[in-house]
């Protein structure tokens, strides 16, 4: 899911989320952030409630929120979780991957 919206042939990502799967966030949510050199992505998911996935183009500047386009207020709001897991998050409970597509060597 986020993987496949940051992907382009031969590019790379950068995902950061917690290194333990089920550990959340104080309002019991989980955030994945992930960028790429066109795209930054992030997923947040709450319990018990559909997760969203928020795409900002970088190039085009447009945010998409489920596949949808946004608005202004969708990027305050992907701004405020980036903030809030950065906030919240120890830097010794998350982990960051880098990986490449198929096509890089």
């Amino acid at each position: 899911m986020v993987l496949n919206d940051l992907y382009s042939a031969n590019s790379s990502a950068k995902i950061v989320q917690f290194a333990d799967e089920t550990k959340t966030l104080p309002d019991g949510s989980s955030i994945i952030y992930a960028e790429s050199d066109g795209k930054i992505v992030l997923y947040h998911k709450r319990p018990f409630e559909r997760g969203t996935t928020y795409i900002y183009e970088r190039k085009s500047g447009k945010v998409f929120v489920n596949n949808k386009e946004g608005n202004n207020k969708d990027k305050r709001e992907m701004l405020r979780l980036g903030s809030y897991l950065l906030e919240q998050a120890e830097e010794s409970d998350l982990i960051t991957l880098n990986v490449q597509s198929k096509g890089d060597k």
